[in-house]
């Protein structure tokens, strides 16, 4: 995998644990992590002020839309430049949480279809929503936008519904995260053979 760039991402609803397997994969790869939405382009900063309820949301498909803008701002700037000097990019989000929290809310795939750099391989954390809500009330943060049982129940029914179209590794995000780790680098490791 050291020898070219290797684009990998980790997909699941709020609390799933994103954050603390990107970090712990990181080390084991010797790499950096990324993540969507960015706070780089202006559409991931107006993304980011939605979600904390500092600006009001729009419309499904519009905010959807601006989730696909910082994307490709983010593979632009971000993404395709580190691949091209063969690094490993670890990704928190991308194209499959625009589908499915579009589609948890009205958007059609269609409306969503968007030129994006396909990723060597992905996972999708799995959890239920209220083993998620459970994890985001021990934070001590206040709720982001989705950040709700209902709403978190519809996106993971969605994300696994699109796990089975594409080429998309489920991994049960209950056991620690050493142990999910280790399942994903098997999976990694059995690719590269």
């Amino acid at each position: 995998m050291a020898s070219k760039g290797f684009f990998l991402v980790l997909e699941g609803i709020d609390g799933c644990g994103k954050t603390t397997i990107a970090k712990l994969l990181a080390k084991r790869l010797n790499t950096l992590v990324t993540k969507e939405p960015t706070r780089i382009s202006v559409a991931g900063k107006k993304i980011h002020a939605i979600l904390r309820h500092r600006q009001s949301a729009p419309k499904p498909t519009d905010f959807q839309k601006l989730y696909i803008q910082d994307r490709l701002e983010h593979i632009k700037n971000y993404i395709a430049p580190a691949l091209a000097k063969n690094k490993i990019v670890i990704c928190q989000r991308y194209a499959m949480s625009t589908f499915a929290y579009g589609m948890a809310f009205g958007v059609s795939l269609q409306a969503m279809r968007h030129d994006f750099l396909k990723p060597d391989m992905t996972f999708l954390l799995d959890l239920p929503a209220r083993l998620a809500m459970a994890r985001i009330a021990s934070r001590q943060k206040a709720r982001e936008y989705f950040e709700k049982k209902e709403k978190l129940e519809k996106i993971r029914k969605k994300y696994l519904a699109l796990a089975k179209k594409f080429d998309v590794k489920i991994i049960d995000a209950r056991p620690s995260p050493q142990r999910i780790v280790d399942k994903i680098m098997d999976v990694i490791k059995a690719k590269e053979v």
